[in-house]
């Protein structure tokens, strides 16, 4: 893992749900790229606890937010038969600052 502070936007409605006794949100948000030939990139951020009810309460629409958080990439192999190999990256969100009230 790798830590990381970005701006991005927030791109799906975030998820809140509660396991044991524990919060627990998940939303995809879109990474700016401020070089032209690079595509953006889509990520699945989570976050625990208060920091989820957080999360979950300043959410609006193509929101701008400040990330402080660790980052990881996981390798998916989709078929044995095919070489196709694919990369998911997951941010797990420790601060998270909004940047219009």
């Amino acid at each position: 893992m790798h830590n990381l502070v970005c701006t991005a936007f927030i791109l799906s409605q975030p998820k809140l749900k509660r396991l044991k006794s524990e919060s627990l949100c998940y939303m995809l948000i879109n990474l700016y790229n401020f070089r032209d030939d690079i595509l953006n990139l889509n990520i699945i951020a989570f976050t625990k606890s208060t920091m989820a009810k957080k999360v979950f309460d300043m959410y609006n629409k193509r929101n701008s937010v400040i990330i402080e958080g660790s980052i990881y990439i996981k390798k998916i192999k989709y078929k044995k038969n095919y070489n196709i190999k694919s990369k998911k990256i997951y941010l797990k969100i420790n601060k998270v600052y909004n940047l219009y009230n």
